[in-house]
């Protein structure tokens, strides 16, 4: 084959796969604010496209000895109605399981493109052996391949997101598939000028055996379904975002460019020397240790590498000859496609908790010993330094290290898993350490009883009938909300974005109303029946349920005295509660003199900044943090509050809100077409800003 066919293949293969994983973060941040941020949307959008990438592959198993350029027609038919659909604004989800109302969108709009991408890889190989006459392996097309998936999510989430607004970035998708097409009849015409001589003495291989295909699929499926185990375990602290959803998935692709390279990078008995500490890091952060949350995550990272580096580089082993290519990537995509099925569509239903996390290790760790129990002992014999630290450090971990909450005593008294979340009703007694007079029955009494989200308290409320009334965590009355709630002289309708156990209706007297906006109906149930705010406040309380947006909408114009945004928190960031449009609906809503408040207490994103550009042109925005001394069930609270400009906010400054202008030029501001997590991740994590004194 001549170099410029096998250059020419190469891009053409390059190009197909960072178009087709660019559009991955690009349709999963497109439809992200219509499902509420949930951490569910990603699993369910690399589901489906690794469902399609599946059935291209078929495609081209059917008709690989037919591939030519009628498939060039195919290639340029999504370019009738590319670029990509803005899903903004598109109905949300009706009353069934989101995750089909997703599928079905992503059906309509992009199965048909991405499955022509999809292709690229196949066709490719398919074309260079077809053309080759040097003998030359086809399985480097597959590393360019991959390379090209990483260096497009890469691009993605330090490029595209923090630059460029979806306008743009669609229309730069729309212009590289352009040159796709292009490119892919350029590749098909030298291909065709130059065919291979097919010597007829030659015959296919031998039929593949059963046990070899089971292997292919179990090793294509595991590291799949952990890759998404991985990410929905961060997702539930980080939220739903492209940085977080890439980094496992660049994870999972750089093992295939390792392990399916022209070079081995890392020594096969070295990484089975290395792998069962490596996992066994993973699960001690899920289970047992708090090493600092950034600590944790980069054990979960390590623990998917090494297993997707072992799993992939037994795939590459097991790999057949060149003639049953095509069945041999048709194996991997229908297991890697079962594996993120079983995550994202099967996990939920059948367990309440991540328990596909540990499933998938021992089905793991089973299926590598039968395949390599003499090889894994030689790894154990040839580094046995290695192989004894790294498993004494595994073992000794969840011992060396702090326990977390996990291990303080309490009763899990509800737990339900759904397309939003993972939730749990604990009741929390009192500490024996701070409290050694009391009986383990007072402790009790006059415990907490607490709604967890992943890893963050959604809201709690003491036990005692006494005290039961009492807001608490983040909405105590020591607390900046307070100032904003805390006068009862006149008589308010009030709108909540974000219900949590209805701690907030306990700073509502009789005659008031207050209407809270839940996009999921769990959160409802548990608070109208695990909870009593709702129960005990005397003020008219009513329920919406669906997103808040959209349902915010009906709401007569100018109608509420106070909006109180309350969905921002560590597990999720519904971004599109925070942009330009949403402001502007926040503005038609509220009354004269109404006031905007957001509770937006994280512990990785400082949204503040992104508050005061957005805000900067209609509102004056305040900041206030809880700075006092916390007592018993008080949790520190940062809140921001818009005042449109000219409103009168001397009460506010002499409740110690100080103005956010200095924080204007820290962050752009958000629409819905133009969002950048990574800058408050940034400030957080980085640089804190200082507010400005005023």
């Amino acid at each position: 084959m001549s170099m410029s066919i096998s250059f020419r293949l190469h891009c053409f293969v390059f190009l197909g796969a960072f178009l087709l994983f660019t559009m991955e973060p690009l349709v999963a941040r497109m439809v992200l604010p219509l499902y509420g941020g949930s951490f569910h949307v990603w699993s369910t959008t690399i589901t489906f496209f690794q469902g399609i990438l599946f059935i291209g592959y078929l495609y081209c198993h059917i008709f690989a000895k037919r591939l030519g350029g009628w498939h060039l027609a195919l290639v340029m038919t999504p370019l009738v109605w590319l670029p990509l659909v803005n899903w903004i604004g598109l109905a949300p989800p009706g009353d069934g399981d989101p995750a089909w109302s997703l599928l079905l969108q992503l059906t309509i709009h992009v199965a048909l493109p991405f499955g022509i991408l999809a292709t690229t890889s196949v066709i490719a190989q398919s074309w260079f052996t077809r053309s080759d006459t040097s003998g030359s392996s086809p399985y480097p097309l597959y590393a360019s391949s991959n390379a090209g998936s990483i260096l497009a999510l890469l691009a993605y989430i330090a490029l595209c997101e923090p630059l460029l607004g979806l306008r743009v970035q669609r229309s730069l998708w729309y212009a590289g598939y352009i040159f796709y097409v292009v490119l892919a009849w350029r590749c098909w015409r030298m291909a065709a000028s130059n065919p291979k001589k097919v010597d007829p003495a030659i015959r296919p291989s031998s039929d593949i055996k059963g046990s070899i295909l089971v292997s292919w699929l179990l090793l294509s499926a595991l590291p799949s379904a952990f890759m998404l185990a991985v990410s929905n375990v961060i997702t539930l602290e980080l939220g739903s975002v492209p940085l977080v959803w890439i980094l496992p998935l660049v994870l999972y692709l750089l093992s295939y460019v390792f392990t399916f390279g022209r070079r081995q990078w890392i020594s096969p008995t070295l990484l089975h020397a290395f792998w069962p500490a490596a996992v066994v890091c993973g699960l001690s952060s899920l289970y047992f240790v708090d090493i600092g949350n950034l600590w944790v995550f980069a054990a979960h990272l390590v623990a998917l590498f090494a297993l997707a580096m072992v799993g992939h580089g037994e795939l590459h082993r097991l790999r057949p000859p060149p003639d049953q290519l095509t069945v041999f990537y048709l194996a991997i995509a229908f297991g890697g496609w079962m594996g993120s099925m079983a995550v994202s569509l099967v996990a939920p239903i059948l367990f309440n908790r991540l328990a596909e996390y540990p499933i998938i290790l021992g089905v793991f760790a089973l299926t590598i010993l039968h395949l390599r129990k003499g090889d894994l002992l030689g790894a154990l014999r040839r580094h046995p330094v290695l192989s004894s630290l790294g498993a004494s450090v595994a073992l000794a971990l969840p011992f060396l290290i702090r326990s977390n909450d996990r291990g303080t005593v309490t009763e899990v008294i509800y737990q339900h898993r759904n397309y939003y979340g993972i939730y749990r009703v604990l009741n929390q007694p009192l500490k024996q350490d701070k409290f050694p007079n009391l009986s383990e029955e007072e402790r009790y009494d006059l415990g907490q009883r607490q709604l967890v989200h992943g890893s963050t308290i959604h809201g709690s409320q003491v036990l005692h009938p006494i005290s039961r009334r009492i807001p608490t965590s983040y909405y105590h009355r020591a607390g900046p909300l307070w100032d904003v709630l805390g006068d009862a002289k006149k008589v308010r309708n009030v709108a909540v974005i974000g219900l949590g156990v209805g701690t907030c209706a306990a700073y509502f007297q009789e005659g008031e109303s207050l209407t809270f906006y839940e996009l999921d109906p769990a959160i409802v149930n548990i608070a109208q029946n695990l909870f009593t705010y709702l129960v005990d406040c005397p003020a008219e309380v009513k329920m919406v349920v669906g997103d808040a947006r959209l349902q915010l909408e009906q709401a007569p114009d100018h109608s509420y005295d106070i909006i109180l945004v309350d969905a921002f928190n560590s597990d999720a960031i519904p971004t599109h509660l925070l942009t330009r449009e949403a402001l502007s609906l926040y503005d038609k809503k509220l009354a004269l003199q109404g006031t905007l408040v957001f509770h937006i207490t994280s512990r990785y994103y400082d949204l503040a900044a992104v508050i005061s550009a957005t805000s900067a042109e209609r509102w004056e925005a305040l900041g206030k943090e809880s700075n006092e001394v916390l007592k018993s069930f008080q949790a520190d609270a940062v809140y921001c509050v818009l005042r449109r400009k000219g409103d009168d906010v001397s009460a506010l400054h002499a409740a110690g809100w100080l103005s956010l202008e200095g924080y204007q030029n820290m962050s752009a501001p958000w629409s819905d077409d133009y969002i950048n997590t990574l800058r408050p991740l940034y400030l957080m994590l980085g640089h804190p800003p200082r507010r400005n004194d005023r």
